[in-house]
């Protein structure tokens, strides 16, 4: 760029790796530069909507990704990040998210469908199954350390054989444990759409899971080919495919209760005791006491992603704040970007001085989880609320208020507590959400008890029970495969701890 300022492929490249080093603002001016020198580059506009979103705006995202698209209709990446961005606008409703979804799905399967070839799989209904994950967080990543508990059981029946394609070319200490769970391991990040499904079908897989849904580096293109005669999405997004091909999407009760989501899922729904289980940090701190019984004051917080806190966001928890003007709110997880002046300043608009806030940078596992020590309750964000941050938060005897989505990323923290028995932590509008926060903020006492006893709710749960997910898992393989044979059509049901082995049961 010393060179040559005018050079729009370095100024976009320049922003790439910003971009992977996390310094997000930087990146953003950087493509921005490359748009200025180069207005038809789509790539640009691709990176800079996926840095928006990362920034939390929105619209600006949503604004460059379709000028990607206009620039190039058939950018299938783009479109999915579009989708993605849309999960987290609160303006968009679900009738709306799961139209766009259907719409991609449509896009990529409707110039496949007259080329697919009959599944030539051998319909014995009690045979061993061939069954395929495609993922490319076979890594250091949340959707990693959700499923490798699942597959150390999955791995022990015997009428299984697991298949991993692995579509990413990182590899770090947890592919290398992953990668013991499977009988077959295939780096497939270099396989065209069309080759991926021509070796999936040579490998005669029943079962293909997918891993990813619309996050990065997702195959669904591949599953467009439909080259297995049943396939799933399971764990790493919150929503449809929007693909006819993905027969199935596995989830629980809690997520997605029953006959409240249906329609706006392409896929039919089959239920498992949890969507998945949930391994904690091995060197987890003890669960301390109550911080508000020492501290004379309740203090809230939140380990979301700051980009997820919108000014919406802020004007709910403020609201809360101001109903109880002594609390104090923690926010962790802040950039060295700006942001989180930024979110002080937000806060300061709507009545809560800067003094009140405890700002907190982001930090190694251990530190993120002590400073649960000084938090009485964990505030949530919406539309797209928190998974694995609640999770961690029970780990360590904080309970999340949170505000339940019509969408299904607002379901994911109402899922965690519907498991740990905690209904009192839901609210279903803002008015609610305030009430129940003054409710418990009332009553210390009972949350100081909730507090010592939820890691072990947590515990006793199907949530931390990788078995029970397991033994639900490989009930479902069988029940869609044996409907696959006998030529039905996929239905919903659930699997319930009661369905399982005995010794499957808590």
């Amino acid at each position: 760029i010393s060179c040559r300022p005018d050079f729009a492929i370095a100024h976009y490249n320049l922003g790439n790796v910003l971009n992977q080093a996390d310094r997000l603002d930087e990146a953003e001016a950087s493509y921005h530069a490359a748009i200025a020198l180069a207005p038809d580059l789509a790539n640009a506009h691709l990176n800079l909507g996926v840095v928006l979103t990362s920034l939390g705006r929105c619209a600006e995202a949503d604004a460059a990704l379709r000028r990607a698209i206009q620039l190039q209709p058939d950018y299938h990446l783009a479109h999915s990040n579009l989708l993605y961005s849309h999960s987290h606008h609160q303006a968009i409703d679900a009738a709306t998210l799961f139209a766009e979804h259907r719409d991609f799905g449509e896009m990529i399967e409707a110039p496949l469908r007259d080329t697919r070839q009959p599944h030539d799989n051998r319909q014995d209904p009690d045979r061993r199954l061939q069954i395929g994950f495609v993922s490319a967080d076979f890594r250091n990543h949340a959707v990693a350390s959700f499923i490798e508990p699942v597959l150390r059981e999955l791995r022990g029946y015997p009428n299984l054989c697991l298949h991993a394609y692995y579509n990413h070319a990182r590899e770090d200490h947890v592919t290398q444990g992953l990668r013991q769970h499977f009988a077959h391991w295939q780096q497939v990040v270099d396989l065209g759409d069309a080759e991926l499904a021509a070796q999936i079908r040579a490998d005669g897989i029943d079962i293909l899971i997918d891993l990813s849904g619309h996050t990065a580096h997702h195959r669904l293109l591949t599953f467009a080919h439909k080259p297995a005669p049943i396939q799933a999405s399971w764990i790493g997004y919150p929503g449809t495919t929007g693909l006819q091909s993905v027969d199935y999407f596995l989830a629980d009760r809690f997520f997605l209760p029953v006959g409240e989501f249906d329609e706006q899922f392409t896929e039919t729904i089959v239920r498992l005791p949890a969507s998945a289980p949930f391994l904690p940090f091995a060197d987890a701190p003890a669960v301390g006491p109550l911080p508000a019984l020492t501290c004379g004051h309740l203090t809230f917080g939140s380990f979301n992603r700051p980009t997820k806190i919108s000014p919406a966001v802020v004007a709910l928890w403020c609201e809360l704040l101001r109903a109880l003007p002594g609390s104090r709110m923690l926010l962790a997880a802040m950039r060295p970007d700006g942001r989180a002046e930024q979110l002080a300043g937000e806060f300061a608009e709507n009545g809560i001085a800067r003094e009140r806030l405890l700002l907190q940078p982001r930090s190694d596992m251990r530190t993120y989880l002590e400073l649960h020590q000084q938090v009485d309750i964990c505030l949530d964000t919406f539309p797209y609320t928190g998974g694995t941050t609640t999770l961690h938060a029970c780990w360590m005897g904080v309970p999340t208020l949170t505000l339940a989505g019509t969408t299904v990323p607002g379901r994911a923290a109402a899922s965690t507590l519907g498991h740990v028995g905690l209904p009192g932590f839901i609210a279903r509008d803002a008015s609610e959400f305030v009430a129940r926060g003054r409710e418990w903020a009332a009553d210390l006492e009972q949350l100081a008890t909730l507090r010592a006893g939820l890691r072990e709710r947590l515990q006793q749960s199907a949530l931390g029970r990788p078995e029970l997910v397991a033994a639900g898992l490989e009930r479902t393989f069988r029940m869609i495969w044996q409907r696959w044979c006998q030529g039905l059509a996929p239905r919903a049901f659930e699997i319930t701890a009661n369905d399982l082995p005995a010794q499957a049961r808590p």
